[in-house]
């Protein structure tokens, strides 16, 4: 009885960051590292405790969660670095000559926790990527600030997710605008399309 109870604790942190990992297309990708990382790490822990092969295989859980811990592990072979959006911002890089990629979306948007998770890990897109200043317009508020309903407004974001293209200029190139899902492949295309247009 007594190892039943040692193993029980370990066997329900394990069997938690398997639930995680299958249901990581329904949260955000940064909740599920940190909460598979926690879950591996805390069962490595109360492992190593012991002495042998249970140590063994804590210190082995141990290192799975620093691996996990890693940015771009859950997520793919590359990663477009979105950052917040602002109009000084968006100024700023239209002031340095970069075309500009809006990402409107929201964390309880399915279609664009895949966008993000499929599309913006592809390693071709966040290649292509570099050369534009991209920023995620935060959708999630129900009462989302003046600032973000004035963008969404301006660039058509009616659904979500809604990406809008904007040249070197700072001109939207309509003719660009996606509104849902794209697969990698697709997605890059648009984002020749912009760098060609420049």
């Amino acid at each position: 009885m007594q190892r039943f109870g040692f193993w029980l604790p370990v066997a329900i942190l394990l069997v938690v960051a398997g639930v995680l990992w299958q249901t990581r297309e329904m949260m955000p990708l940064e909740v599920v590292r940190v909460l598979i990382t926690v879950s591996l790490g805390v069962a490595g822990i109360l492992l190593l405790r012991r002495r042998g092969a249970h140590s063994v295989l804590g210190f082995a859980l141990i290192m799975g969660a620093l691996w996990v811990a890693q940015p771009g592990v859950l997520a793919g072979k590359g990663q477009v670095n979105m950052l917040p959006a602002s109009k000084t911002a968006i100024l700023q890089a239209i002031d340095e000559g970069k075309p500009v990629v809006l990402v409107f979306s929201a964390d309880w948007c399915p279609f664009c926790r895949r966008l993000e998770r499929e599309t913006f890990t592809d390693g071709e897109v966040a290649r292509l990527a570099k050369d534009f200043a991209v920023f995620r317009v935060d959708m999630t508020s129900s009462t989302p600030p003046p600032e973000t309903v004035e963008l969404a407004k301006k660039y058509g974001a009616e659904g979500l997710p809604t990406v809008a293209f904007l040249n070197a200029r700072g001109e939207w190139v309509k003719d660009l605008t996606l509104v849902g899902y794209e697969p990698p492949r697709e997605f890059a295309k648009r984002l020749r399309a912009l760098r060609d247009a420049n």
